[in-house]
């Protein structure tokens, strides 16, 4: 290679690796002192890229947490002024159960309306003025109030909290079967006409959405000896199996069945048996001639109904006014009546009660249930025999009248109204508890998941922004000993074109 002085071709090279170095030396010096790998969009375009998208999700979740922790704290106020409210219904409560003794004087009952009247403006002062940062919660205006619980559109939960005001809470839709009674001449020990058939169902539609309860919810309620999986007991567990979706609720009633005293051609002739929910009562060796308008008969019978009680779970009773006997199965249980073949006597009875009744007759009498709700619903019976209030379908609305600022302890039946009134409120202002709690429940889960999710983003948005300091460290120091040998050798290489002096000096 040639020796020239115009162009130092070793110094132009030096110089071109000193830049290098010290430009990666530069990079090194800069992401040890900010700690980042990626300082600039040159570092890396599509790391800055994947970094800055993880961060508006990381930021993002950071405004989500807060979101959620002022959601809890919204809740929280709610369930402490819910506490309250149920608190103060509890207290009435008493208050009303002290007034339906209709025993106390007028100036107590007095006393305790006066308490009852205060602690009404108590919780109508609570509930209208139950708010959270200027936002009235128990008004009912707090309605699908959407909380963002997430750093992208569409991660929302939606916050209600019913109203809870004296005005509104109370409130049902009510509705109170027919008496269930399948009452047919049935002989030779045959089963009893069906009163419906579980196999069609029923079905509610609360709001827009229809709920079935299929033939598999209609089970035997283990108390009644004919037909047990077609009795109100059996409805109403029914019904309530699926009250968590529904918000239908039933209850059964006493099933109270009257015999009816019609010219004394209703009763039991001598030689007949009386069989009362599988237990006889009377049998064919028993000399009794009873019928409904003979007192003293009708006694005796009613007494031995009333000592095979723990086995029938029925008493009886005669109604002092029309002499009628009355059967009473306070659970709600069937009520089946079984009377032998045997001579029918020149009256005309031995059917007692039963129509048609000339040889074995039988007939099953099924209980009552009330149906509710806090909004109207509809109840429909999915068969032909149109067992619903007579009809096929029965529309339940909202009885106004029930909701805690109609109750009064006026008087003793006024109390025992308010008592029921009560019971809806309290069950009512628990049902909105639950909703709170249930939500707040999921408001934790909902930050968990947040927490867990910024956790990850933040460990890959590390790994593609984050400096590896040791790994800088090392290329640190391999840079500044390049830098010093590239100075070194860029000296010498200035110096080389200094040779050519020596040849000159011969010429």
């Amino acid at each position: 290679m040639g020796l020239r002085i115009n162009t130092n071709v070793q110094s132009l090279q030096a110089q071109n690796n000193l830049k290098k170095t010290t430009s990666t030396l530069n990079q090194s010096l800069t992401r040890l002192s900010t700690g980042l790998r990626i300082n600039t969009g040159s570092d890396d375009v599509v790391g800055l890229a994947r970094s800055e998208s993880l961060r508006a999700q990381i930021r993002g979740i950071d405004v989500a947490l807060n979101n959620i922790s002022a959601g809890q704290s919204t809740l929280g106020v709610a369930e402490g002024y819910l506490s309250q409210l149920t608190d103060i219904a509890q207290q009435m409560r008493e208050t009303a159960v002290q007034a339906a003794d209709s025993t106390i004087s007028s100036a107590d009952r007095t006393s305790l309306t006066d308490k009852f009247s205060s602690l009404l403006s108590e919780y109508n002062r609570l509930a209208d003025g139950a708010n959270f940062n200027g936002v009235n919660l128990l008004d009912g205006t707090f309605v699908n109030k959407n909380l963002q619980v997430g750093a992208d559109q569409g991660e929302q939960i939606s916050i209600s909290i019913t109203d809870a005001r004296s005005t509104t809470i109370g409130k049902v839709a009510i509705y109170t079967s027919q008496t269930f009674t399948a009452v047919s001449a049935n002989t030779a020990g045959s089963a009893s006409t069906s009163f419906t058939d579980p196999g069609a169902g029923l079905s509610f539609t609360v709001g827009t959405q229809t709920y079935t309860v299929g033939s598999s919810e209609y089970t035997s309620d283990g108390v009644s000896t004919v037909e047990a999986s077609e009795s109100a007991i059996s409805y109403v567990n029914a019904i309530n199996s699926v009250s968590g979706e529904t918000g239908v609720t039933a209850t059964v009633l006493a099933n109270v069945v009257t015999i009816d005293y019609s010219g004394g051609t209703v009763g039991l002739s001598a030689g007949q048996a009386f069989i009362l929910n599988g237990v006889t009562i009377k049998d064919t060796a028993s000399t009794l001639d009873v019928t409904i308008g003979d007192d003293d008969d009708m006694s005796t019978l009613v007494s031995l109904i009333n000592d095979q009680s723990a086995l029938t779970g029925v008493t009886a009773t005669i109604d002092t006014d029309s002499d009628d006997l009355v059967l009473t199965a306070t659970d709600g249980r069937n009520i089946h009546i079984r009377t032998t073949a045997n001579a029918v006597n020149s009256s005309g009875y031995g059917s007692f009660g039963i129509t048609g009744a000339s040889g074995n007759s039988q007939a099953t009498f099924r209980g009552t249930f009330t149906v509710q709700a806090e909004e109207a619903f509809t109840l429909n019976d999915g068969t032909t025999g149109n067992q619903v209030a007579g009809a096929s379908t029965a529309s339940v609305t909202i009885d106004s009248t029930t909701s805690l600022n109609n109750a009064n302890l006026g008087t003793s039946a006024n109390a025992a109204s308010a008592i029921t009134i009560l019971d809806n409120v309290i069950s009512q202002l628990q049902s909105r508890r639950a909703d709170v709690g249930s939500t707040s429940n999921r408001l934790d889960i909902a930050q968990t998941e947040l927490q867990s999710r910024q956790e990850n983003l933040s460990s890959a948005e590390s790994v593609i922004r984050d400096a590896d300091i040791a790994a800088e460290t090392a290329r640190l120091t391999q840079n500044q000993i390049l830098q010093q040998a590239g100075v070194t050798v860029l000296a010498q290489a200035n110096a080389s074109p200094q040779i050519a002096l020596t040849l000159l000096q011969n010429i």
